[in-house]
């Protein structure tokens, strides 16, 4: 799964590698992003990417919220099984930015936060899902997939992680790919891109929301 994450490059630096056309005023860094925040999302829409701001829980447009969980994940191999998700594959496809993620490993008693990022430590992007639920708010959900050798110590579901364009496009331009062209990207990403290293347990509380949840333990 994935529960938590970051997201501190700077914003020209996302439109810059993301090629994005249309964006808000600005990011404030984030370090400790959690399930019921807003998260920086990028939609393409007539062949323009427009980043702006999501809730990270997706809430059918269907659903009484009142009743309704806000789901954070989603698994990719079951996506046309299930109510929630297999009417959005084909419209309501999008990604959130990032530049790693948390994951924590059973040590003993205890569980010690790991943060995942690129080896190169580059931005980069969740392949994920959005609906407008019944009150108006735009919500979204992170599509996870089985966890490489990386992360298989920690937990054995990751998110699915894109990073070439030519993926993301893909994931993104609904009117020139289908759904079946596109879920060819939902898989695990390759390890040897990617590293890890554990954290303080300052990032296990939402409101500690600073760099030294980045730094190494």
């Amino acid at each position: 799964m994935c529960g938590r994450f970051s997201l501190t490059t700077p914003l020209e630096e996302l439109i810059k590698q993301f090629l994005i056309d249309d964006y808000i005023d600005d990011v404030t860094p984030r370090y400790n992003i959690a399930p019921s925040q807003r998260v920086l999302s990028l939609i393409s829409h007539k062949g323009s990417r427009k980043a702006g701001e999501t809730l990270w829980g997706l809430v059918p447009g269907w659903a009484d919220k009142s009743k309704w969980k806000p789901l954070i994940n989603a698994r990719s191999e079951t996506l046309l099984e299930k109510p929630s998700f297999r009417s959005l594959v084909h419209k309501k496809r999008m990604v959130i930015f990032t530049d790693g993620f948390y994951e924590w490993k059973q040590e003993g008693e205890g569980k010690v936060p790991v943060r995942f990022q690129l080896r190169n430590e580059k931005p980069f992007v969740f392949a994920g899902l959005w609906d407008r639920s019944s009150d108006g708010k735009v919500t979204s959900t992170i599509l996870t997939t089985k966890a490489n050798n990386l992360v298989q110590p920690v937990h054995n579901r990751m998110p699915v992680m894109l990073k070439d364009d030519e993926e993301i496009e893909k994931w993104l331009n609904t009117d020139e790919y289908s759904f079946e062209e596109a879920s060819s990207i939902l898989k695990s990403f390759p390890e040897e891109e990617m590293k890890s290293y554990n954290v303080s347990k300052l990032v296990n509380s939402p409101k500690n929301d600073n760099e030294e949840c980045i730094n190494p333990a």
